[in-house]
């Protein structure tokens, strides 16, 4: 009997390691895709999968495999030109449900940000490894230092502007302050004629999208700022100080628009 029970060790442990092998192999294509900007990395997902991304760490994001497989072909265009890639350290796998978990530390080049919380979860399913939940953490902002020019320009848009704010902008917006942060120049503004509880913020969060992309890429000056590295951020509140929206217009969004 201990003879059975060696062996079932043995081959059980053997077939653990081949897997854990593969599992890795599997990881390091990833990887390599990625960071090649491979749209058919999007092959690599099940279907079913469950993909969870937590920004600054509160605003959590949650996708199905469909619609991330039709994101990442959406954006990977523009995540080549700003040359979006990822290192990842500390990379474990280990047994977890009916496959493994692969934990790492990620690291943003285009963030300027180290240790970012990442798991992929992997499966068999038909024969082949794919993702069955991905989760990572990220940032909106830059972390990266501006360049002097750079940082010169925002304090000079920055100043110039508080001299007149608070500034009405229309009959329900006013823009309260202006700050910069890293490359980030940040309009604080609030809509003071409506309470969030009235609205469909929904709504209102892709209409600001919308109409902070406008305002931002169809300014010659704007775009120009932002084509040289700074993030345009336009933070929202209703008239009791309570979030609607944050518009981030990031460098490479105004020059993708006219591709």
């Amino acid at each position: 009997m201990r003879f059975f029970t060696l062996l079932f060790l043995l081959i059980s442990t053997h077939a653990l390691a081949n897997d854990t092998s593969e599992v890795r192999a599997f990881f390091n294509e990833y990887v390599e895709r990625s960071n090649n900007f491979d749209v058919d990395i999007a092959e690599l997902y099940s279907s079913n999968a469950k993909v969870r991304t937590l920004r600054d760490g509160s605003e959590s994001i949650e996708l199905n495999g469909s619609q991330w497989k039709a994101t990442i072909r959406k954006v990977m265009p523009l995540a080549e030109r700003l040359d979006d890639v990822s290192t990842y350290t500390d990379v474990r796998i280990d047994p977890h449900g009916e496959g493994y978990r692969v934990t790492a530390l990620r690291s943003s080049a285009l963030k300027c940000k180290d240790g970012l919380g990442y798991h992929m979860d992997v499966e068999l399913e038909g024969g082949r490894w794919v993702i069955v939940e991905e989760f990572q953490e990220t940032i909106s902002l830059s972390q990266c230092e501006p360049s002097e020019e750079l940082a010169a320009t925002l304090s000079r848009v920055s100043d110039t502007l508080r001299q007149y704010l608070p500034m009405d902008l229309d009959a329900d917006t006013r823009l309260e302050s202006v700050e910069v942060e890293g490359t980030a120049l940040i309009y604080n503004q609030r809509l003071h004629t409506v309470a969030a509880s009235e609205l469909n913020v929904d709504q209102v969060e892709t209409s600001l999208k919308q109409i902070g992309v406008q305002n931002a890429c169809g300014d010659a000056r704007t775009s120009n700022l932002i084509d040289e590295g700074a993030t345009i951020r336009y933070a929202t509140v209703d008239r009791n100080g309570e979030r609607l929206a944050t518009v981030d217009i990031s460098p490479g969004i105004c020059s993708a628009l006219v591709q």
